[in-house]
């Protein structure tokens, strides 16, 4: 076998070299493109480094595109004028020569994409090229990519061994777009790759077996049938993924449609009806059109307050606490954020680096590192400053960095390089702070707002104390307070929503309120806001029908495994539970019917067809269920890949009758006699 491997190695390996050339210069421009530093909030937008859209683009369909290429160039060639058959009639096995080509294409694959991959981690490392931290778990995605490139190797081998029907010879490669669709949804690294090197596992055992014999699937080794049966199915699913995405024109089943309230420049509120993320109608909180122009319905929002959320609750008697949004593997924010990349001008630029939950500052134009900061103060570039206790976060504006632990309020100085604490007007521990932002002509000043137990107090960029606000309602139930200034700063808007422990359900009924005071914290005005409908949000027509086409087994799979998962104590699941059967429950029970009813509905025409087809009774069976597990994707399976018996009419009762039975399953006819036309050359001599 090893001289199979040297011979694959020997001719495909300038293919290889050719596919790892032009794969690294489109993953070296990914992360050069939009780099300067005038350029830097088009990059931050776009990610960071290895988590960069154009970079993630690069590795995603340049992985996909080598391996599938690869596993073409190794079968096809050798299918043409008799290549095969003396390549088949060599003294090793068909399984051999297919693990010896199978182990020389990973080889090269791994030449060609992995190569890129490894440099272009090794050049984002590299202190002086990037002005960005580098943080190692962004190599995730670049991994994933990998991984499902990996995938499409042993799809185009599958799909070139494979004989018949060229839907079914497709089936594989569909399979391997299904894994990169999940990759792209799914959020934990760990599931995305688990699910790519499962799939290449089948897909390399569907090609293994398509070797033993092209045509037939009976023919194969039990392993290598099962594992295309399992292709087929997810080739069946992908080939709906792609589906859905191209179905994206068909728009949505109905209009967006939303009301909700709007804190006005002068701290009234107006009521918004919006459709399709337009405002249609603007109201006061009585109801009654506003006759300002500047209050109508296209103009609104450039006169309004954008209050920012301070807390999203106020006291810890609930024992709620927030949880930390992942924003997925592929995002930069899972790893590290730029604070404020859109100052200018920008001399230097902070990160926040998640898992340590420390910050440091890189200078953009020599793209070092010169500083990082952390719980003991600010520290030098190369020695790593002990990070802040979890759930700590920093709110950066006009280059200081407020910090908000417990009972202690810090201003982290970042040009001067130094932190000082804040007295606190009253006692704490703080709930949240956020930046406030007062309108000034075409710019604008910053504030810091804190919320503690006893009221929100307003901080100037330099620690002075503006204003202490504080509350006036009853915080334990609506302490999702946010906190907004006017352009001339003598008036605060505290706005009071339903705190975040409270049930969803519950939040409905609840009104809100709004709150215009001074900066002594007199209340000038107050508006109670009565709890607005629902918004109406329905969903793609493509992921409607989508949704409803899915296998029963996936269906109710998915909720077993939140299920199981919330029971042994997964927040995420948990969460992703209590929607489906809360906000969901409705969509969930019409899905549910409708995909139970189409899979029987299939699951009985399977049956039919089957016996219509002769199929034995127990197979027939067999197909039934499968067909009634696995919905339309098993019935596309059985469509493509059922094994049907050649049959032709019977010459007594005119219905099918397979060719190699004696009898007729109907009528039990035999064959009828052949009738000698006298042209019989090898008839016996009377």
């Amino acid at each position: 076998m090893s001289a199979l491997v040297w011979k694959e190695l020997r001719e495909n390996v300038k293919w290889a070299l050719l596919a790892m050339l032009a794969l690294g210069g489109a993953e070296i421009y990914a992360l050069h493109h939009n780099q300067e530093p005038w350029q830097m909030d088009l990059y931050f937008r776009d990610g960071i480094t290895l988590c960069k859209k154009p970079f993630l683009v690069a590795t995603m369909f340049g992985c996909a595109a080598v391996g599938g290429l690869l596993g073409l160039l190794q079968i096809l060639p050798e299918l043409k004028r008799d290549r095969w058959a003396a390549l088949l009639h060599r003294p090793v096995s068909r399984g051999q020569f297919f693990w010896g080509k199978a182990v020389a294409g990973l080889l090269l694959y791994l030449l060609a994409a992995g190569v890129p991959f490894l440099v272009s981690v090794w050049f984002v490392a590299t202190p002086g090229n990037f002005a960005t931290p580098f943080v190692p778990e962004m190599i995730r995605p670049g991994l994933a990519d990998l991984a499902a490139g990996a995938a499409y190797y042993f799809a185009a081998l599958a799909v070139a061994l494979h004989g018949g029907h060229i839907v079914l010879r497709l089936l594989p490669l569909f399979a391997a777009l299904h894994v990169s669709f999940f990759a792209l949804d799914e959020k934990l690294f760990r599931v995305a790759l688990e699910a790519a090197l499962s799939m290449a596992l089948a897909l390399c055992l569907a090609g293994w077996g398509a070797i033993h014999d092209r045509e037939s699937l009976r023919s194969r080794p039990w392993m290598g049938r099962i594992a295309f049966l399992i292709v087929a199915f997810y080739g069946a699913c992908g080939a709906g993924d792609l589906a859905k995405s191209l179905g994206g024109i068909l728009g949505r089943a109905g209009d967006q449609k939303k009301i909700v309230w709007q804190v006005l420049a002068e701290g009234a509120p107006a009521r918004l009806a919006y459709v399709n993320d337009v405002v249609v109608a603007a109201t006061d909180a009585e109801g009654k059109p506003f006759a300002e122009r500047k209050y109508q319905p296209d103009q609104i929002r450039s006169h309004s307050l954008w209050p920012s959320t301070t807390s999203l609750y106020i006291g810890d008697s609930h024992g709620w606490r927030p949880r930390r949004d992942e924003a997925g593997y592929r995002e930069s924010s899972s790893y590290l954020s730029a604070s404020s990349p859109f100052e200018r001008p920008r001399f230097e630029q902070w990160f926040h680096l998640k898992k340590e939950n420390r910050y440091v500052g890189f200078l953009p134009d020599q793209k070092v590192a010169f500083a990082s900061l952390g719980s003991s103060g600010f520290a030098p570039a190369d020695s790593k400053a002990p990070g802040f206790a979890e759930g700590v976060d920093g709110n950066q504006f006009d280059r200081v960095l407020a910090i908000g632990e417990g009972e202690v309020l810090r201003y982290a100085f970042l040009t001067r390089r130094e932190i000082k604490s804040i007295a606190l007007p009253a006692p704490g521990p703080i709930f949240g702070t956020t930046n406030a932002w007062a309108r000034r002509g075409t710019g604008g000043v910053n504030f810091l707002g804190v919320a503690l137990g006893a009221g929100v107090t307003v901080y100037d960029a330099k620690g002075g104390l503006v204003a202490m606000l504080p509350y006036h309602h009853d915080t334990d139930r609506w302490g999702a307070v946010s906190l907004g200034v006017d352009a001339e700063v003598n008036r605060f808007i505290l706005q009071y929503e339903p705190s975040a422990w409270i049930d969803e359900n519950r939040k409905k009924s609840m009104p809100s309120y709004v709150e215009t005071l001074d900066a002594k914290g007199n209340v000038l005005a107050s508006f109670t806001l009565p709890p607005l409908p629902p918004a109406v949000n329905p969903p793609q027509r493509s992921t409607l029908l989508a949704q409803r086409m899915q296998s029963p087994a996936f269906f109710f799979g998915e909720m077993l495994y939140r299920k199981i998962g919330a029971a042994l104590g997964s927040e995420r699941l948990r969460d992703a539970l209590a929607k489906q059967f809360g906000s969901d429950l409705k969509m969930t029970r019409e899905a549910g019917t409708i995909i139970v009813l189409i899979a029987a509905s299939l699951a009985g025409v399977t049956f039919f067809w089957a016996r219509r087809a002769q199929l034995p009774r127990g197979r027939a069976r067999l197909w039934t269920a499968s067909v009634l597990v696995f919905g339309l994707p098993g019935f596309i399976v059985f469509w493509l890949a059922g094994e049907r018996p050649r049959t032709v009419r019977c010459a007594s009762c005119r219905l099918p009758r397979r060719i190699n039975e004696t009898h007729c399953a109907h009528c039990a006819a035999g064959w009828p006699e052949i009738v000698s036309a006298g042209t019989e050359i090898f008839d016996p001599t009377p």
